[in-house]
């Protein structure tokens, strides 16, 4: 029997990432015709997508969402100075707040495996992940506590003893974006590099390094922590390294600078000592010449011999090793040829790692070759016993990763090592100098120096000899969430941070257990309370249980989740990344998610099935040039043409869709129409380098059911990637009668993020626009403009339609909109650093910006200070934020 396209980017979560719209829809297309359970025997080992490392890797190699977010906030280009986010939040804070209570919706273990929801095409359960939680980039460990670092949720501590319970502790600083986490287990400390640099993730930039004494007991980190003053602001942080000689170094998006350890020197700033590109650090134009990965302090020197990966990803002439022989103060850094097996025309990203004794160095580093040839992208994982110069030998390549275990490989076009550039660690056992542990997509281990390796931490258990969906568990030991990103080692146990969260195992091999393939049989799961998760969206509909309202919503990594009325726990319908969401409010169980690109499926049923029937259906939208996150809508006030029980639907890529029949389509009438319904309104522009990134649209309220009298609008902007020095942004809107693109004269020239009508006025003629980025004082782009929040009034005029713009961003923090809400009289945006109100009448002289509710780390009904990406008004009474990093919140629309 013939494989199952299908599975390639249905249960791959990986193709979300790196395959084009047009390859996406095309592989669905294929698979929607007699499928094939993902289980049946034949069906392994499963196909797997080829990463692209083209068009849809973003510029120079970036995923595309993160190349995609960082172009919202940095467009029309630049990079984002130092203070910026300290001015924002403090332009944050001077405001009064409301009252409004915050209440965590999602603080329920997220079970990505439970066996009810276990579609064969469409949902990952039976992985054997486990609880998932979001992507942690830092872990540190010792005196029986553990620390992690969420991507965008902040630092998390609990004890490791059975019965320990996350505790957020970061929740009062400027930044909620981990980098790396180091913990002095003699002094108690806990050192915390803010933003995360990992070009390939949703990242945010930090606020610098904080330094948090009697760690274990401490209620969390306040502003006065925070080491130095603004000089990494605004930077990420890969690794934190200490030479045991009284200094600390920093390895940055923007150099590797250094800082004294000694307490009494704790306000002193931080100290640049190495800047491959110095011209370049003031180009907005250039924010990739001076990456810094990590730093190796070889053993035994006191300090005085300093290797430094520096690096872009993608390739640059820059890359390469560089080393200091005196100290690693400025000016003391050369290149660095290493002997061995490394190549020194082929360095990408590399971290390093060293025996407790010094007798071993190691590092696994990325080929950017690799990379731009869309194959596996290790160089390898190599050592030294004889210092930083080498020789250095390599101890394993992809081949040799693969052949030890791996869930994954080359002849399923995604071999080991395929995301070096994004996923990457390496570390000893301070008890063994040949027990190492490499994280790449799986983790894997040595035992004796790299002769041999197993992986004890495969991809996923989905076409293993051993996966059985009958079983509740998947028939398979569990496994590690995939994408590594950090790694603790205390107390005789070693800890993995990952896309999923935190998982462990013992560290003696003498304690732990494998199988017969090498896969670990005993490991922790530590996700329940981990409260990192990174939605996209939220939606929320009256659960057919009776029991209240179901909460949908789409994650990073995650897919799309669901909390049904009175549950426990989550459950995950839908696999891979879930984008934007759209839950019919009658009837909680249909939901629309979005995978990638605006390919979107469909369950009626909230998506159950014990495996062997398919709940869910395809109805991508074919447009040519979708973002990897589309946005998609319901047309309010509207009625379906099929049963007239839910609304139509409206979605954005290059052109503008409707879809008349909303969730009355059937599997059957998807099967039967090459475009799943939906009808092309309005196209940007030929070449499709315009991408619509905020939709709304309304019904006729005297006509509901009939589409043709039904109001668009949509902000859009281009070119391409929305970031560079072509960039352009606009409007368009069929308001009067006709499509048209508004004049946005005036306006900032930075990335429209939402726009919506004014439910209040019946001619919709009343529409808010909301500005993503900074202001020009930190993005130089031209005509970047300093405004955020706007209200347009459209007329007929002979021309056309006329629109005048008032601005009512007076008062409002110098802070990135992401979404735009009306709620009776009040006017709600959603930011990076929280949600805001004003009334929705106010003219720029008497607007008044409140924050929604008390200030973050206040009480337990505060939000927290991170990225709000949607707003959903929901029927059940509340306002639902979906956060890029702290889960999903509510609040009463009452007390706005």
């Amino acid at each position: 029997m013939e494989r199952n396209p299908m599975l390639s980017v249905l249960h791959d979560r990986r193709a979300r990432r790196r395959w084009g719209a047009v390859a996406v829809v095309a592989v669905i297309a294929a698979a929607t015709a007699t499928p094939t359970p993902a289980y049946a025997e034949v069906d392994r080992p499963i196909n797997r997508p080829k990463p692209v490392a083209g068009a849809h890797a973003g510029q120079a190699g970036l995923k595309t969402f993160a190349a995609q977010e960082a172009g919202a906030r940095l467009a029309p280009y630049g990079a984002v100075e130092p203070g910026e986010y300290g001015e924002a939040l403090a332009g944050l804070q001077g405001l009064r707040g409301t009252l409004s209570p915050w209440l965590e919706v999602t603080g329920q273990p997220y079970d990505s495996d439970d066996p009810s929801y276990r579609d064969p095409f469409y949902s990952n359960s039976g992985s054997g992940w486990g609880n998932v939680a979001g992507r942690v980039t830092g872990l540190a460990a010792g005196n029986g506590y553990v620390f992690a670092g969420g991507a965008n949720g902040g630092v998390f501590r609990k004890k490791l003893a059975p019965g320990g319970e996350w505790k957020p502790i970061s929740d009062r600083i400027l930044a909620l974006s981990t980098g790396d986490l180091a913990y002095e287990t003699a002094r108690d400390t806990l050192w915390y590099a803010t933003g995360e640099a990992n070009t390939g993730a949703t990242s945010y930039t930090g606020a610098g390094v904080y330094r948090l004494r009697d760690a274990r007991r401490a209620g969390g980190f306040s502003k006065d922590d925070r080491v130095g003053g603004e000089e990494l602001e605004s930077r990420s942080i890969n690794k934190i390294r200490f030479d045991g000689a009284g200094t600390v170094y920093a390895a940055t998006s923007r150099g590797l600078w250094r800082h004294s350890t000694d307490p009494g020197r704790h306000a002193e700033p931080w100290e640049q000592v190495f800047l491959p590109n110095p011209a370049s650090d003031a180009d907005i134009t250039k924010p990739y010449d001076n990456i810094v990965n990590d730093v190796l302090i070889q053993p035994g020197t006191n300090g005085r011999t300093v290797l430094a990966n520096v690096a872009w990803r993608s390739g640059a002439a820059y890359n390469g090793y560089y080393v200091s022989t005196t100290g690693g103060g400025p000016g003391s850094f050369g290149r660095a040829t290493l002997t061995g097996d490394i190549d020194n025309a082929d360095i990408g990203n590399a971290e390093f790692a060293a025996s407790a004794d010094g007798s071993r160095l190691y590092l696994v580093q990325e080929s950017p070759a690799g990379l731009a040839a869309g194959a596996s992208s290790l160089a390898g994982v190599f050592t030294s016993t004889d210092g930083v110069s080498g020789p250095w030998t390599r101890i394993a390549d992809s081949v040799k990763l693969e052949n030890s275990g791996s869930a994954i490989s080359a002849d399923e076009g995604y071999p080991p090592g395929v995301q070096t550039w994004y996923n990457n660690f390496i570390a000893v056992d301070p008890t063994n100098p040949q027990h190492v542990y490499v994280g790449l997509e799986e983790v894997y281990e040595t035992e004796d120096g790299g002769a041999t390796w197993k992986t004890i931490g495969p991809y996923w258990n989905v076409g293993s000899d051993c996966f059985d969906p009958s079983v509740p568990s998947g028939g398979c030991p569990s496994t590690t969430h995939p994408d590594q990103h950090s790694i603790a080692i205390a107390d005789g146990t070693v800890l993995i941070g990952n896309d999923g969260g935190v998982y462990s195992r013992p560290l003696a091999p003498a304690t732990s257990t494998e199988d017969a393939a090498g896969h670990a049989t005993d490991w922790s799961n530590h996700n329940a309370g981990l409260h990192v998760l990174q939605y996209y969206s939220v939606g929320t509909g009256r659960d057919p249980n009776g029991r209240g309202f179901a909460v949908a919503g789409g994650l990073q990594d995650n897919g799309g989740s669901l909390l049904r009325a009175g549950a426990r726990k989550q459950v995950g319908p839908f696999g891979g990344d879930g984008g934007d969401i759209i839950v019919n409010p009658r009837n909680g169980c249909q939901i629309l998610d979005e995978y990638v690109f605006l390919a979107l499926w469909l369950t009626t049923t909230c998506g159950q099935s014990k495996g062997d029937t398919s709940a869910i259906f395809d109805i991508t939208v074919p447009d040519v040039n979708a973002r990897f996150t589309a946005p998609f809508r319901v047309v309010r006030g509207s009625k379906n043409v099929g049963d007239g029980a839910s609304e139509r639907w409206v979605a954005g890529g290059n052109s503008f869709w409707r879809h008349d029949h909303g969730f009355s389509y059937t599997g059957q009438q998807a099967a039967a129409d090459p475009n799943k319904g939906w009808q092309k309104q309005y196209t940007l522009d030929a070449t499709g380098a315009r991408l619509i990134v905020g939709v709304d649209a309304v019904a006729d309220r005297k006509a509901p059911t009939d589409p043709t009298k039904d109001t668009y609008i949509a902000s859009w902007c281009g070119q391409a990637n929305c970031n560079s020095a072509g960039f352009t942004r606009g409007v368009a809107t069929n308001w009067g009668g006709t499509w048209t693109e508004l004049d946005l004269t005036g306006l900032p020239n930075r990335y429209p993020d939402a726009v919506t009508f004014d439910p209040s006025d019946p001619t919709n003629s009343t529409v808010y626009l909301v500005f993503n980025g900074f202001n020009r004082r930190f993005i130089e782009g031209p005509g970047a403009g300093v405004k955020h929040v706007y209200r347009g009034k459209l007329t007929k005029s002979v021309g056309g339609v006329y629109v005048s713009w008032t601005d009512l961003s007076v008062g409002f923090p110098d802070v990135p909109a992401t979404d735009v809400v009306v709620v009776g009289d009040k006017l709600v945006v959603g930011t990076d650093l929280g949600v805001l109100v004003a009334d929705r009448r106010a003219t720029p002289e008497t607007v008044r910006w409140r924050r929604v509710g008390l200030p973050s780390g206040s009480t337990p009904f505060s939000l927290p200070l991170t990225a709000v990406f949607d707003l959903h008004v929901s029927a059940d009474g509340f306002l639902y934020a979906a956060t890029h990093g702290r889960g999903i919140w509510k609040t009463p629309l009452l007390l706005l």
